[in-house]
């Protein structure tokens, strides 16, 4: 019986240690992740901002684009074939249309439907 009692008092105490040491362990476990959460933070920072500015750079690029270049020069493409197609029916009217070309458009005809050869047809000749 003693060496029960003694073996249970043995055991109490060791896990009271361990208790104490893993409460240990957790308190410090909890000051990394504290201190770790505040770096990110510092670290994140700069890192939103420097990409806000990339975003915001993007944007007045685009828009700089859409206004000074893309839209003049659509502009201008659309007034040249304008232009070209004003002068092309003052021409045909004017001038006669030009030899051999169509005097009217002509609408692509669907080429005839093509019959499917059967199993027992082969080069069009029976097997």
């Amino acid at each position: 019986m003693v060496a029960i009692a003694t073996l249970r008092d043995i055991s109490i105490i060791f896990l009271a240690i361990m208790s104490i040491v893993v409460g240990v362990i957790m308190i410090v476990l909890l000051l990394q992740i504290r201190d770790l959460i505040l770096v990110m933070r510092e670290e994140l920072k700069p890192l939103i901002a420097s990409t806000q500015q990339t975003a915001d750079t993007v944007r007045y690029t685009s828009q700089f684009m859409t206004k000074r270049v893309a839209k003049p020069f659509v502009d201008v493409m659309s007034a040249t074939a304008g232009v070209r197609q004003g002068v092309a029916t003052l021409r045909t009217s004017v001038l006669g249309p030009r030899p051999g070309a169509a005097t009217t458009p002509q609408t692509p005809s669907a080429p005839p439907p093509v019959a499917a050869a059967g199993p027992d047809e082969v080069d069009g000749g029976a097997v």
